[in-house]
């Protein structure tokens, strides 16, 4: 390997410029060598923010022509596995933007190509590298809660905010679904680490209210959620808000705490705030107010994340974990139960059912 880790960029839309972003921030760690785009100006644009970069139209010839360590693929969600295999097949180390796959079973496909090749597959879920959130996952696990028994999540937005109709993420046939696949996969998959369980049963209810929305893509999505360990969750996830007070939140309810990240008012995140009584048995509420008070900030846990940036900190780990071999915190294994969680989402909304992830 290369001194700094050389870097093929596939697909030069909207989420590459925060993984170009992350690069330029770190070049001693990693260079971006070549980018890839069937839109030969945006492939070159891109290219143009490094010096040396190649640009190309055609991924396979980039595969085939240029000098790479790794390749990070940020494409329409259907090209994932696809492009995915053929990287790994390659020898190339690979960072796949969320969601890896489009099913859990095309996942378990790239992580079977992963035992044959020795190189590292990634799952860019970034909210797992963000400090706050990282704090999250070490007060759960040092039982400062105590008992969790129940969290719940939101994910709203407007997708015509960011694209217009007619863009890939409307269609079912390419992004894999609607919303839950394409927004709610994140506090999904944040919760799963948060936790350290995963989801074993759901119901869940879909609808596509938004003409826009084709080929099965849901703009609309609600359900329950069951964990391994006994804790209960709910979750609503919406792409055609017309006006929402946030973005993304969630909470957690322990026997002996609470975490929340619920943003002021017309932000899309928050950082998480805690309420912790450190003792057993029911929390001491001597007035009803206080019942709704109490949560200071968490301290940010930095302890092994090198920057503030969550998605410098994922791509400086994916760079490490090249370098050395260590398992991903992100891994192809881990990233199918995520997607096993999403396929049950959609089963219980088909079937209207309870369904249990295939995991």
């Amino acid at each position: 390997m290369s001194k700094t880790l050389r870097l093929g960029l596939i697909g030069c839309g909207n989420i590459s410029r925060v993984h170009r972003a992350a690069i330029r921030a770190h070049p001693d760690a990693v260079t971006l060598a070549a980018t890839c785009d069937i839109d030969e100006s945006r492939a070159r644009a891109a290219a143009a923010e490094a010096p040396g970069c190649q640009a190309f139209t055609d991924w396979q010839r980039m595969l085939t022509e240029a000098s790479l360590d790794a390749v990070t693929i940020c494409l329409p969600h259907a090209e994932h596995l696809r492009v995915g295999l053929a990287a790994l097949e390659a020898g190339r180390h690979v960072l796949v933007e969320k969601p890896m796959a489009c099913t859990a079973a095309q996942g378990q496909h790239l992580v079977d190509a992963v035992a044959h090749a020795g190189v590292v597959l990634m799952a860019a879920q970034h909210q797992r590298f963000e400090p706050t959130y990282r704090a999250v996952r070490h007060l759960v696990a040092s039982g400062a809660l105590g008992e969790i028994h129940a969290v719940r999540f939101d994910c709203m937005q407007n997708l015509r905010a960011y694209a217009p109709p007619g863009h890939w993420l409307y269609d079912g046939a390419v992004a894999g679904g609607g919303v839950v696949i394409s927004l709610a996969v994140h506090r999904l998959d944040l919760l799963r680490f948060v936790l350290g369980d995963d989801v074993v049963r759901v119901q869940a209810v879909t609808r596509t209210c938004d003409p826009a929305f084709i080929n099965g893509a849901e703009d609309q999505a609600a359900g329950t959620l069951e964990f391994g360990q006994g804790t209960i969750g709910e979750f609503f996830a919406t792409y055609s808000g017309y006006r929402m007070p946030y973005g993304e939140s969630f909470m957690i309810f322990g026997e002996q705490g609470a975490v929340h990240a619920l943003p002021v008012l017309g932000q899309y995140v928050g950082p998480a705030v805690v309420a912790a009584q450190g003792r057993t048995g029911p929390s001491p509420v001597r007035d009803w107010r206080d019942q709704y008070a109490g949560f200071t900030p968490i301290e940010p846990d930095r302890s092994d994340l090198p920057t503030d940036n969550p998605y410098e900190n994922e791509v400086l780990h994916f760079v490490e974990c090249c370098r050395t071999g260590a398992r991903p915190l992100t891994d192809g294994a881990d990233n199918v139960r995520t997607l096993a969680a999403i396929d049950a989402i959609y089963e219980s909304a088909r079937t209207g059912s309870s369904v249990r992830p295939a995991i």
